[in-house]
């Protein structure tokens, strides 16, 4: 076929179609369609684009056009430059003249078709092998094109698979071309440029791992399998500038959100497996310590990023919080843990004025997040010193240690004001509503959590604030009640003074009410019972102790 001749004999038929008698010249386009001979059929598709220029919501005329063109006609269009395997200039630029068609054809119609009509469309056109086979080839041709086309022709190549990632049925034709991702290299090379990439993998992905789940028909390991090995590849790009790496953690975000299901089955993946977390880590801590005091937006999007991670990959935790991994002399953790308190010291002060914006709710899931980073990292930081193999290697210099705590007891004086600030602003008239818009707060939550696990760990904190305004908040029999005593009980433990303190707050409390007062004194009480009951546990472990210590000696004597 001679695209030169094609181009010439489509200019001689386009006075005919742009004429009064419109569907005169769409009767010569499908004539040119039905004919057998690829230069007639170049010539109707090109003079069917233009065509379809004016046509808008008449579905059924947009049906009647896509059913005109000839199915295999088509896929060796978009096959082109794959089937080319000759290296002369004009072979290759008429491949890729054909290919650009291909596109175009495509792209017009799944843009002028809605995603149930389009839904239909894939559908019906699935009802045979062949037909599902033309199809996957279409996508193969779009997936592994290199990015030489222009840039218009990348556009619509990107535009067309995010359409069809948007239907079950296009999802799942994606999907089956992900048995060879080395296909999608060429694709996810362009993925820092080109965002709407990663929203065409994260549609795939979550569409066919929620059909599978209801229906069972793809195993999930081999979903997340194949959903490992594209990330890898995905990771292996490069990203400089701040506002593509916001992009790419957010998706990140959006990916396993409604994943997390799923991902929760991977908990001890494959040895192959989450090959992608490791560079994902590294771009998280070096461009988080690098733009995380003037870039608030990426640090959203870091902090909510790294709280997933860590809820969701117990991988997460041991190398994010690996104190061998530096930025200078400092470890990315120290560094990552130091912002994190920085920012919520800055920020609780004002947050009675935020909380009456729009951007509060912003604020309160990143600072809820940032809780939940420090003290996860607190925690890992106190296993690995109770680990005298791994002393060595996996924990922060001791000075840092100190440093790291004074910055979260000044946290913790902070978040007990806030808190008392926050009860305290209530009003009679409006109480119920503003406890139970704070009993929901997911910034409450992890307060709590933060004040009961800091309580517990250092003995030397000051705990009388922190039982008081947690009293107050259980008194007030909200779904946070059963956190405060959570937190409560985890602090009065090991501390027989914390249970004395608790005591003599509520004696103290001549503000409350009777009820109040009874609530909170059958608290105190249950927290006695749970701390004697605490006490006679420790005894009986130490008298299990001597009793194995005793056998030991006794058989020391008879050898």
């Amino acid at each position: 076929m001679e695209v030169a001749t094609d181009q010439l004999a489509a200019v001689e038929l386009e006075d005919k179609i742009i004429s009064p008698d419109r569907s005169a010249g769409l009767e010569q386009i499908f004539a040119c369609l039905k004919s057998k001979d690829d230069t007639q059929r170049f010539v109707g598709l090109t003079l069917l684009m233009r065509y379809l220029e004016g046509i808008q919501g008449d579905y059924d005329l947009i049906l009647k056009c896509w059913n005109a063109i000839p199915g295999s006609f088509l896929t060796r269009l978009l096959r082109a430059n794959i089937v080319n395997d000759k290296e002369d200039i004009r072979s290759k630029e008429e491949a890729q003249i054909k290919f650009e068609l291909g596109v175009t054809v495509l792209h017009t119609f799944i843009s002028l078709l809605p995603t149930q009509q389009l839904q239909d469309l894939l559908i019906a056109g699935q009802q045979t092998g062949e037909n599902r086979g033309s199809w996957n080839m279409r996508i193969d041709a779009l997936i592994v094109e290199k990015p030489t086309s222009p840039a218009t022709i990348s556009i619509e190549m990107i535009q067309t698979l995010l359409s069809l990632a948007t239907t079950s049925a296009g999802a799942r034709l994606l999907y089956d071309n992900t048995s060879t991702p080395d296909c999608w290299v060429s694709l996810l090379q362009q993925a820092p440029q080109q965002p709407m990439i990663l929203d065409i993998i994260s549609r795939m992905f979550v569409d066919v791992s929620l059909a599978s789940h209801k229906a069972t028909d793809i195993p999930i390991q081999e979903i997340l399998h194949r959903l490992d090995v594209l990330l890898c590849a995905l990771m292996k790009n490069t990203y400089q500038d701040s506002s593509t790496i916001r992009v790419l953690f957010d998706w990140f975000s959006r990916l396993f959100e409604p994943l997390s299901l799923l991902a929760a089955v991977n908990v001890d993946p494959h040895p192959e497996g989450l090959g992608w977390l490791k560079p994902l880590i590294d771009l998280m801590q070096k461009h988080g310590t690098k733009h995380y005091n003037f870039d608030r937006v990426l640090q959203n999007s870091i902090v909510i990023l790294a709280r997933f991670l860590l809820h969701q990959y117990p991988q997460f935790r041991v190398i994010f919080f690996d104190p061998s991994r530096k930025s200078g002399q400092l470890p990315y953790c120290y560094i990552f843990s130091t912002t994190l308190l920085i920012d919520i010291r800055a920020t609780l002060p004002s947050l009675p004025e935020v909380s009456k914006t729009s951007t509060y709710s912003e604020t309160s899931n990143r600072l809820a997040a940032s809780y939940d980073l420090v003290f996860a990292h607190l925690d890992y930081i106190l296993q690995t010193e109770d680990d005298d193999d791994n002393i060595v290697t996996t924990s922060l210099p001791f000075d840092l240690i100190l440093k790291l705590r004074d910055d979260i007891a000044e946290a913790i004086r902070f978040t007990i004001e806030c808190l008392y600030d926050r009860y305290n602003a209530m009003s009679e008239s409006s109480k119920t509503r503003d406890l139970l818009i704070m009993s929901q707060d997911p910034l409450v939550i992890s307060q709590i959590g933060a004040l009961g696990f800091w309580l517990h760990e250092d003995d030397t904190a000051s705990a009388d604030d922190a039982i008081e305004v947690t009293l107050r908040l259980y008194a007030c029999e909200t779904n946070i009640a059963p956190l405060c005593m959570n937190m409560l009980e985890g602090m009065c433990r090991q501390r027989k003074d914390l249970v004395q303190k608790a005591l003599e707050l509520v004696e103290d409390l001549s503000s409350v009410d009777e009820k109040t007062r009874n609530v909170l004194e059958r608290a105190v009480e249950s927290l006695a019972d749970y701390y004697d009951t605490g006490q006679r546990e420790a005894e009986d472990e130490d008298e299990d102790e001597d009793t194995d210590d005793d056998d030991g000696d006794d058989d020391g004597v008879y050898d």
